[in-house]
């Protein structure tokens, strides 16, 4: 096999786990949201990321806006959402929205917590009524080996920082003390497993209760909220919103 065959294969495997990953990621995160009501109920994504990560969002039925700290990425989200999403420009530690602007908030993999990560949960529970998601890359799992050894593929090179999961935990007991804690984590395979293969492809499309995956989400419920679809919440409503 010659250099530009090789080369062509390796993109190709890199595209494959990479749209794998994605499809995990969000299925990951639709999982935490699953508990929360959403016909009207608002929701802040801090870190635009992926922009079919936040449209995915917005199809589960949330009225979103994004936060972003750097405008190109606002940019591609506008490009591919229109008006169907506010953009903001700001500093995940100091959004200018009232408190309890928001039903909910959450942080995307592509926040990356470069300043103080209690002051950006803390800003994250001043504006959420009923709870906070934070989903990141974690350090403590095979990826995690991977991306330290250098031996993650190209894609995977700069996913933002990496998180030992005790660290945002800790700071969410210590930020909203006596919150409902949940936790899921997808990807539990090396990189080179994310893909449709029978046997890994099985592994990877699992979600498990504790932060052994590539991906870990951690939910913080700040108040009872009513479990299942829009569908059969249309009589009910959850006891704490944003809405006036």
């Amino acid at each position: 096999m010659n250099e530009h065959a090789a080369e062509n294969n390796r993109t190709f495997s890199d595209a494959c786990e990479r749209d794998f990953a994605m499809r995990r990621c969000r299925e990951l995160l639709h999982g935490l949201l699953s508990d929360w009501p959403r016909r009207s109920r608002s929701l802040l994504v801090m870190g635009a990321g992926s922009a079919e990560l936040v449209e995915s969002v917005w199809e589960a039925g949330f009225d979103v806006t994004v936060q972003d700290n750097d405008a190109s990425r606002l940019e591609r989200v506008g490009s591919l959402m229109g008006r169907r999403v506010e953009c903001v420009l700001s500093a995940p530690d100091h959004l200018p929205f009232d408190d309890k602007s928001f039903d909910y908030a959450a942080a995307s993999p592509a926040l990356e917590f470069a300043g103080d990560l209690e002051a950006v949960q803390a800003e994250m529970g001043r504006l959420s009524c009923g709870g906070v998601i934070l989903i990141f890359f974690n350090a403590w799992s095979v990826f995690g080996l991977e991306y330290r050894t250098r031996r993650a593929p190209a894609f995977a090179v700069a996913p933002g920082r990496l998180h030992n999961p005790y660290t945002p935990a800790a700071t969410a007991r210590k930020v909203w003390p006596g919150k409902t804690r949940v936790w899921a984590s997808a990807l539990p395979g090396p990189c080179c497993t994310w893909r449709n293969g029978f046997f890994w492809r099985r592994v990877n499309s699992l979600d498990f209760p504790l932060p052994l995956g590539a991906v870990a989400g951690l939910r913080v419920d700040f108040a009872p909220m009513y479990a299942g679809t829009p569908l059969v919440l249309r009589d009910r409503e959850p006891a704490v919103s944003a809405k006036p």
